[in-house]
């Protein structure tokens, strides 16, 4: 008797065990169902509160875009300045070694007096101011396009070609002057 009354008391406890625990399963997943809709309402508010973030955002681009095309443009035209004003340092300091001024006489002027001097005076400031010529032909070869170029070109030029003729002319002076004869004595 004990047997099967035992039987049956665990049948009995383990059916009336189970309508617990499918309402204990029920009541998980009524709170699983509450928490999921919980989610979904929080996600729904986040996707609402970023498409405004991205609306406002959008909206605040497109007010910004005018500002960020002339600021640009204006960086563009400040670079294009620096660049010309670079460029023009350049082109003047050139026009300033033709035309630069040293107590009474002007630059070109000195060296033209020099070249014209000739180098048997002072040799090394005689080839310095052939040097500054000759870097001046260089530049206003390359850059024809200055009205005022034409005319230091040209006058720089004439000036190189009297400055080899003063070479030439000193070099057969002091060929003439040092000349050796046969029994290696210096005539003069």
């Amino acid at each position: 008797m004990g047997v099967a009354r035992g039987g049956r008391g665990r049948g009995r406890e383990g059916a009336m065990g189970l309508p617990q625990a499918i309402e204990t399963l029920t009541l998980r997943a009524s709170v699983l169902r509450e928490s999921l809709q919980k989610s979904q309402t929080n996600t729904d508010e986040m996707v609402s509160i970023l498409g405004s973030f991205d609306h406002r955002l959008s909206a605040l681009e497109a007010d910004m875009r005018p500002t960020q095309v002339r600021t640009h443009a204006i960086r563009r035209a400040h670079e294009n300045i620096d660049k010309t004003i670079k460029s023009a340092a350049v082109i003047l300091a050139q026009f300033d070694l033709s035309r630069e001024e040293n107590e009474d006489f002007p630059l070109n002027m000195q060296a033209e007096a020099k070249i014209l001097r000739g180098p048997h005076e002072d040799l090394e400031s005689y080839l310095e101011a052939v040097d500054q010529l000759r870097s001046n032909v260089r530049f206003f070869s390359s850059n024809q396009s200055f009205k005022s170029g034409v005319g230091v070109l040209n006058h720089a030029n004439t000036l190189l070609a009297k400055a080899i003729l003063k070479l030439e002319e000193e070099f057969k002076q002091l060929l003439s002057t040092y000349r050796f004869d046969n029994a290696h004595t210096p005539r003069k």
